[in-house]
């Protein structure tokens, strides 16, 4: 236990700046006290008196390293000193103490000591109060951080959730996409499946699938979206616009298309177009197509879209030629190789529908039967391969004096068959008129001193009903008619009896 010097109470102490304090009682009050004024800035609690050593506030203040004392004369004396504060309660005390103390030294005892006391205890709980509220404030701000963070995160797992939700719709998408995909054998089917995919996958606005034709090298459109039809060019050359380019250097892009450019212009008005991607359709080496997307505003595809698109080209590209080969196939099984016009086995199917169409609505039908004049002696005097270039060339004399309803067949070797839906006597002597004027027209090669060779066909026409009512007699009439042409000169139209 430390004790205070003897010249502690002559000697001169220097001022730290600081009122110092003692305290006279050593109960539980007074240790409150000692507690609460070691808590107070520029008070300092320098001593503790008491008669019992073992009083709380002995004990308290050896803890805290402070001159304690039993004698309460050592305490009033003591150097330097400002303030005794009596917490003892005992006349004795307050006795000496007023009795002993140096003059510089003031005393609070009774009432004083209680006001202090009670000051002290409201400044604790102010403090306490001023501690809780801050802590309070703090809680508060950690409160509305938290909320600001739930909100934020809410707001992002909404956005997440939105994601997700439009991710899976286009995975669904996607699968069926792929799925009617294997279930479309026709090329109109899977265009027209094509255009759905691209809108519905990619979000697209416009989508357009062209196909390429070697003949005359363009390309066709085959299906169309987000606009009548008739907004799309129907042929664009392989040389022109973003389709020609996507054709020569594969996939190509215009996020922001000018005015009048050329590259729009696969578009009937090419100022509709503000973004465009084009996509090749390939098959091994070859292309067989092209996919193009556009939008009348600003968009250019991320590089998920574009991945997206390709997905969509690749496996539309497979299940694309496997239609065109499936119609091709068809075609080949319907259509004579050397003319390609229908050969006798589907001519028979059509006529039987024609005909029958006929009668339910009660229109004329007629039929045509052309045979090539002279045909084996033209094969023996010019070889077989001059032939077939005569044949052929029939072939496209026919199809362009042909509606679209109407159907050409190679009948036989150098036979052909035309049936006319809709069609009367009139009518079909007219068509058959123009096929052999033209025939007679057609200079093939030149001969020997220069002649052209040129070679007539016979025709003969047949009408429902007025001339038959049943295919194979309708076929029998006009096949009577033409043999009599023949028999009659050649190179004319007969009429059936």
């Amino acid at each position: 236990m430390a004790e205070y010097p003897a010249s502690a109470a002559v000697g001169a102490v220097p001022r730290s700046g600081q009122v110092r304090i003692a305290i006279a009682g050593g109960g539980l009050r007074a240790t409150s006290v000692l507690r609460l004024l070691s808590d107070v800035e520029n008070l300092s609690v320098v001593a503790v008196c008491d008669a019992n050593r073992s009083a709380p506030a002995i004990r308290l203040a050896d803890d805290l390293g402070l001159f304690t004392t039993t004698d309460i004369s050592e305490l009033a004396q003591m150097a330097d000193l400002d303030l005794i504060l009596d917490m003892s309660e005992e006349p004795s005390v307050q006795q000496a103490l007023r009795s002993q103390r140096s003059p510089s030294i003031a005393v609070v005892t009774g009432h004083g000591a209680e006001l202090v006391w009670d000051l002290l205890i409201a400044k604790k709980r102010s403090e306490e109060q001023e501690k809780i509220f801050v802590e309070l404030q703090v809680a508060y701000d950690k409160i509305r951080s938290h909320e600001r963070r739930l909100q934020s995160s809410k707001e992002a797992l909404e956005k997440a959730n939105e994601e997700l939700e439009s991710r899976l719709a286009e995975i669904f998408f996607t699968h069926e996409f792929f799925k009617a995909l294997t279930n479309y054998a026709s090329v109109e089917d899977v265009v027209s499946l094509m255009v759905d995919g691209a809108n519905g996958i990619l979000g697209a606005e416009i989508s357009c699938v062209y196909l390429f034709e070697q003949k005359d090298w363009t390309l066709r459109l085959g299906a169309s979206q987000g606009r009548p039809e008739e907004s799309f060019q129907s042929i664009v050359p392989v040389s022109e616009t973003i389709l020609g380019a996507a054709f020569r250097d594969g996939f190509t892009q215009q996020s922001d298309v000018p005015l009048g450019s050329d590259f729009a212009t696969w578009c009937v008005n090419p100022d509709d177009i503000r973004s465009q991607a084009a996509l090749p359709l390939r098959s091994g080496e070859s292309i067989i197509g092209v996919l193009i997307v556009a939008s009348s505003t600003y968009r250019e595809l991320t590089a998920a879209e574009r991945d997206r698109l390709q997905v969509i080209g690749n496996q539309s590209s497979l299940a694309l030629q496997n239609a065109l080969l499936h119609e091709e196939l068809e075609r080949l099984s319907v259509t004579d190789r050397l003319t390609e016009l229908y050969n006798h086995g589907y001519f028979q199917q059509r006529l039987d529908e024609e005909l029958g169409r006929a009668a339910r609505f009660g229109h004329r039908l007629s039929v045509i039967m052309l045979d090539i004049d002279d045909f084996k002696q033209f094969n023996d005097s010019y070889g077989h391969p001059k032939g077939d270039k005569v044949l052929q060339a029939v072939s496209a004399i026919i199809r362009q004096n042909l509606r679209e309803i109407d159907v050409a067949a190679r009948y036989g070797g150098e036979e052909f068959i035309l049936v006319l839906p809709e069609t009367d006597i009139d009518g079909a002597l007219a068509v058959a008129e123009r096929i052999r004027k033209s025939m007679s027209q057609f200079e093939f090669f030149t001969g020997q001193n220069n002649r052209p060779v040129t070679q007539t066909v016979s025709l003969g026409v047949a009408t429902y009903p007025a001339h038959a009512t049943t295919p194979t007699r309708l076929v029998e009439s006009a096949d009577k008619a033409m043999y009599e042409a023949k028999r009659y000169g050649k190179n004319q139209v007969r009429a059936a009896n």
